[in-house]
């Protein structure tokens, strides 16, 4: 019996004796049918239309689905489709020449936002692919959220700024913010010109303060790290995003 269940277990491969995937070699399997699919791409015996193809570059406009994720990743590697992804939303997707390159703090692929999908913004320097993701967040998460808690559009997003060449603080590591990687979020304008800030709203309790942690749970989906106040005294007064190799959702 013991012979035969081990029989039975190298011919499912994937699958165990409880008729489990195999959680490893699904990925592995993705991985490799995605590689294919890259290389029959390449070589033209596979066309797709753009919205089921993962290596084409998302419609920011278009509410995100199973594949944004996938095609989110074009843009943060291939700067010339995210400059032409922005300029399709309607954003400036005019790359700045690189700065500082071979230091520690630099500047690359970025551009100058100071509008978002609906609501304003200071003007700041950022990562194009930060520029990208705070449109989609605006779009679908933001505006969403002012509508339902408060009847009003949100007029302007209020933040700290994306490039500061600086080190994590208590840290002698990079902050994400030294190669503008980065956003701060310090609060919103409402259309009728109120305004709701993290450094007052989020330990306030009530619908502000569902406000913002909506905000801040919407911000997990489009960036690999997100810190809200809930993290630690240094994030009190703004929602921290950014896009560094450490995900996480605080």
């Amino acid at each position: 019996m013991l012979q035969r269940k081990a029989t039975f277990r190298s011919r499912q491969g994937a699958v165990d004796m409880r008729g489990r995937i195999n959680p490893a070699l699904l990925i592995i399997g993705l991985v490799a049918a995605l590689m294919l699919l890259a290389v029959a791409r390449q070589l033209g015996l596979v066309t797709l239309p753009p919205h089921y193809d993962p290596f084409s570059p998302p419609d920011l406009r278009e509410r995100p689905y199973w594949l944004t994720s996938t095609k989110l990743l074009v843009l943060d590697n291939d700067p010339a489709a995210c400059s032409a992804a922005l300029a399709q939303a309607g954003l400036n997707g005019i790359l700045l020449p690189p700065a500082n390159q071979g230091r520690a703090c630099h500047l690359d692929a970025t551009v100058m936002l100071s509008r978002l999908s609906g609501a304003a913004i200071r003007q700041e320097q950022t990562r194009c692919s930060i520029a990208a993701r705070m449109y989609l967040w605006d779009r679908f998460v933001l505006q969403p959220a002012a509508l339902r808690h408060y009847g009003q559009r949100a007029s302007e997003v209020l933040h700290f700024g994306s490039y500061n060449c600086r080190t994590i603080h208590n840290s002698s590591h990079m902050s994400e913010h030294a190669t503008a990687n980065a956003f701060d979020i310090a609060g919103v304008r409402l259309a009728g010109g109120r305004v709701i800030s993290v450094k007052k709203a989020w330990t306030a309790g009530g619908t502000d303060a569902a406000f913002l942690r909506e905000l801040r749970d919407g911000a997990c989906g489009d960036f690999n790290m997100t810190l809200s106040p809930d993290y630690n005294a240094d994030h009190a007064d703004h929602l921290h995003v950014d896009m560094g190799w450490l995900h996480g959702c605080h």
